[in-house]
């Protein structure tokens, strides 16, 4: 196990950006297996290099990146309707993040957009009913500027809190409400309640965080958060935000990053795009349950 990987890593965990790039190779099987080496026994988190998309179309790329990641993981169906995929393009839409009046635009689905994504996990919201184990994001096209992927581990956000905010971690270990109806699956709730820190019986911790859908639920819900769960997750907020924690990977064309999304916080910097269309940004995203796991039922799923 990569050193210090079992309290959560830091930034200064490190010693390059080499050490968590894996170069692809042709037997995704083999190449599976390197993969969730990463993923449960390393960091958390790889980048695989080179992967042979980028002279591809869209949707070619699209169906490559399922089938090779097919070995890691079940692809899970992603979007709403008639309008769902296996391999999900991740590109500027002209969606904002806000409202006109400045704020929060708690329906809009913000990596379809140039700008800031924050700090999140996405097993926090069960996104169309989903449960991803791992999420992959394969880099079809960067933008012209920024875009880069910021990663944190939960589990060094879990150590701190414990450290530093024992009381405020043991409130965050209760069920919050989370608002997801960005991606509310039909016929479902368009909150669902978790803890953001769970420790399991094999002494793994399981997180779901996204402290700006815990803020807008509180919202939804008519229910304020209380004094005491506002400072927590106020903690949880000023631990995740700290510098030395967080990794800053800008992805190169073909290269594809996978992550343990019941451990690694994602997010992502403002980008600027191209201006001839074909070569804007544009991520494809597959969400993976791995492969040999019950499918989990949960309450509001």
């Amino acid at each position: 196990m990569l050193r210090d990987a079992a309290n959560g890593w830091t930034q200064q965990t490190f010693a390059s950006h080499s050490d968590f790039r894996l170069p692809y190779f042709r037997d995704h099987a083999a190449l599976a297996r390197r993969v969730r080496d990463a993923l449960l026994e390393g960091p958390g988190f790889t980048v695989v290099t080179d992967v042979p998309a980028t002279s591809m179309g869209p949707a070619d790329a699209q169906r490559f990146c399922e089938s090779m990641l097919s070995h890691l993981g079940e692809p899970l169906p992603q979007g709403h309707g008639g309008d769902t995929a296996l391999a999900w393009l991740v590109r500027d839409e002209g969606v904002s993040e806000y409202t006109d009046d400045r704020r929060f635009h708690e329906n809009a689905y913000t990596s379809k957009s140039r700008g800031y994504l924050h700090l999140h996990n996405d097993q926090a919201v069960r996104p169309f009913g989903q449960e991803p184990d791992w999420i992959a994001l394969l880099t079809h096209r960067r933008a012209a500027q920024g875009g880069a992927s910021v990663l944190v581990d939960g589990w060094a956000v879990h150590r701190i809190l414990q450290e530093e905010f024992p009381g405020e971690l043991a409130l965050l270990s209760c069920p919050f409400a989370f608002d997801r109806r960005h991606v509310t699956p039909p016929g479902r709730a368009p909150v669902v309640w978790a803890p953001v820190f769970e420790v399991r019986p094999d002494g793994r911790v399981h997180v779901r965080c996204n402290v700006t859908r815990i803020e807008t639920a509180a919202e939804l819900t008519g229910e304020p958060l209380s004094s005491a769960r506002r400072s927590a997750v106020d903690a949880l907020k000023h631990v995740v935000a700290r510098p030395e924690l967080s990794v800053t990977v800008l992805l190169e064309e073909g290269d594809c990053l996978i992550t343990d999304d019941r451990r690694i916080l994602h997010g992502r910097t403002a980008y600027e795009d191209h201006h001839d269309v074909n070569r804007r940004r544009c991520l494809i995203r597959v969400m993976l349950r791995q492969h040999g796991l019950v499918d989990r039922k949960a309450p509001g799923r």
